[in-house]
């Protein structure tokens, strides 16, 4: 039990916990079946207020649905109910806590820092999510090998252990933050190869990319732990697929967190015309990045527009961004979302006032009209100013800032060398805006005073020559 830190407990005295550990476990004691008192024990505890630990709580749960098992009172699927739900409290109340990442981290590898069994895991899971409940016997070898948990991990735990274990975790946690640091090049190489493979995929399966993937094995078995083999893999169902590619793009993203744009620019180099299902299944698993996604092209369109070199105006054209606006307004962008987040979207969108945040903002326009009412009425006053800003922007934004980013010189992907894009009005375009480079050059350069000084200046009086 830890004693490293202070906190409010129900009880009065340390030896009134140490009582209630030898009255839950007396068959490890050797002392009267004492358990029925013990529960309700910890009962009267819970009615104190929140303090009972988790770990106290929970073997006072297992326990009790053990004495109703043992007292055969009740019918099986009752008996199915209370074990099913004392081991998914059990189960939750260790492992939530332990979620401390931006990104939900797997509850398997959760259960093995807490050096828990992974079948636990897939308990919980059936018992939650399946149609049918996990069998009775298999719920009481799970109810004895938590109680048996417990009792190492906690009731009769060298003091200290927790903490030891506490830090441990924390440690890993701290080691994991400082390894998102620094972008992870090969996982982003990695998952942009897989790219076209689920994009394929997800076009032979329409419904795939909509469909939250539960399993539905399970197994308590030691074979379940055993690795896929490659005949496994060859045999893969497509949703297993799709979700190892989402956890890989949830990874890859996570180990950019600090610097998004490596990630973008990637999947961006390699857009194509199959890419918009991917590009929606990224916006639907990963909760920033249609956000992120928009503010990389608005910066990078900013940045062709004063003749600079930008990754956007290297891929696309004026055709293709186009082409590509409204397929990332339609599958990377969602009304709803910019309308909650209103705040943050509008700051984006007002730091670049340029054609590409006219089009965001006349796609949220176009589809506010199948938004509830319900939500409009709630969201009026963010409602509103995104359409004053839309029709402010339809007012100031021309078509020739497409003909300032056309002009932007562009790489040659296979020579990899700059080259203009041809354009019949360049060379007069070019020499005209060069004219006015120099008229700012040289009106820089000019200074102008109110006053300047005469030589040999006489005063006379006013209206005298």
């Amino acid at each position: 039990m830890q004693r490293g830190e202070l906190r409010i407990v129900p009880w009065r005295f340390e030896s009134d916990l140490t009582r209630i550990g030898e009255c839950l476990y007396s068959a490890k004691h050797g002392t009267a079946d004492l358990r029925h008192q013990a529960v309700l024990e910890v009962k009267c505890w819970a009615s104190r207020g929140p303090y009972v630990p988790h770990t106290v709580e929970s073997t006072a749960h297992l326990t009790e649905a053990k004495l109703l098992d043992e007292q055969a009172v009740t019918g099986d699927t009752i008996l199915q109910l209370s074990y099913t739900m004392a081991m998914i409290r059990f189960v939750n109340g260790l492992l939530d806590p332990m979620q401390q990442s931006q990104f939900a981290i797997p509850l398997h590898v959760l259960a093995e820092r807490m050096e828990l069994p992974s079948w636990f895991v897939e308990l919980r899971h059936c018992g939650t999510h399946e149609r049918e409940m996990p069998s009775l016997d298999m719920l009481r070898v799970a109810v004895d090998q938590a109680l048996e948990w417990l009792w190492d991990n906690f009731w009769n735990a060298v003091p200290g252990q927790d903490l030891r274990r506490n830090n441990k975790s924390q440690t890993d946690f701290n080691e994991l933050c400082l390894n998102e640091a620094a972008p992870d090049q090969e996982s982003v190489d990695k998952l942009i190869k897989k790219v076209p493979s689920i994009a394929n995929l997800l076009a032979k399966n329409p419904n795939l990319g909509k469909i939250q993937h539960m399993s539905s094995s399970f197994t308590g078995d030691e074979a379940s732990r055993d690795p896929p083999s490659k005949k496994r893999k060859s045999q893969e169902k497509p949703e297993d697929k799709l979700e190892r590619f989402v956890l890989l793009a949830k990874e890859t993203w996570k180990t950019c967190k600090s610097q998004p744009d490596v990630f973008l620019e990637k999947f961006i180099r390699n857009y194509n015309c199959s890419s918009p299902v991917v590009l929606e299944l990224l916006s639907q698993r990963i909760q920033p990045f249609g956000y992120e996604l928009s503010r990389w092209v608005l910066q990078n369109y900013q940045l062709s527009l004063k003749s600079e070199k930008s990754p956007l105006r290297e891929t696309f054209d004026v055709s293709q961004l186009k082409k590509f606006l409204p397929e990332m307004c339609k599958h990377a962008l969602n009304v709803k979302t910019i309308i909650v987040d209103w705040e943050k979207w509008a700051d984006l969108l007002r730091e670049y006032p340029n054609w590409i945040s006219l089009q965001i903002l006349q796609s949220c326009k176009i589809d506010l009209s199948t938004v509830s009412e319900k939500f409009r009425r709630r969201y009026q006053s963010e409602v509103a100013e995104l359409k004053v800003l839309f029709e402010s922007y339809q007012k100031c934004v021309t078509n020739s800032e497409l003909t300032m980013y056309q002009l932007t010189p562009s790489v040659n992907r296979a020579s990899g060398t700059m080259t203009a894009f041809k354009n019949p009005i360049t060379n007069s375009t070019n020499a005209i805006l060069d004219d006015l480079q120099k008229l700012k050059q040289n009106a820089a350069e000019k200074k102008i005073y109110a006053w300047e000084p005469v030589k040999d200046w006489t005063p006379r009086p006013f209206g005298q020559t």
